[in-house]
C-alpha cells in the first residue's frame, strides 16, 4: 500500500527555506560589478554600524568622548558591526518565516475544505 501525503494534489506552496534569494533586490548591484559591490557592502556597512554603535552606546553621543576612543582598531569595530548586522538580519528572516508560514498554512487549510468559503458562495460586494 502506497501512502500519499495529505497535501498531494493540492498546489503545495514552496517551503520557506527553498525559495530563491535575489541579492539584487536587497542591494543595488550594477551589472558586471556585482562581486566588487557585494564585497564593499559586506565591509563598509558593518564598519559604519560598528562606528554608530560606539558613538551612540559607548560614547553616549558625545563627540569628544567618541574621538577619545581607539577606533583605529578596524577589526574590533568591524566585528561589533557584523554582530549587530547579523542579529538584525536573523530577526528579519525569523519574522518573515513566521509570516510566510501563517499565510501559507491558512491558504492550504482553505484548499483542503470541502465546504467553499462564504465569499465564493455568496457575492458579498
Amino acid at each position: 500500500m502506497i501512502h500519499t501525503p495529505p497535501h498531494e494534489g493540492l498546489d503545495a506552496p514552496q517551503p520557506f527555506a527553498q525559495q530563491q534569494v535575489d541579492l539584487a533586490k536587497v542591494f543595488p548591484l550594477p551589472e558586471g560589478h556585482e562581486r566588487l559591490f557585494l564585497g564593499l557592502y559586506f565591509i563598509i556597512i558593518p564598519y559604519i554600524v560598528g562606528l554608530l554603535f560606539l558613538f551612540i552606546f559607548i560614547a553616549k553621543g558625545n563627540f569628544n568622548s567618541f574621538l577619545a576612543l581607539d577606533i583605529a582598531m578596524f577589526a574590533a569595530v568591524l566585528a561589533i558591526g557584523y554582530e549587530i548586522c547579523v542579529s538584525v538580519a536573523l530577526s528579519i528572516i525569523f519574522y518573515m518565516m513566521i509570516k510566510y508560514n501563517r499565510t501559507h498554512k491558512s491558504v492550504a487549510r482553505t484548499k483542503k475544505r470541502k465546504i467553499k468559503p462564504l465569499h465564493e458562495v455568496y457575492d458579498l460586494s
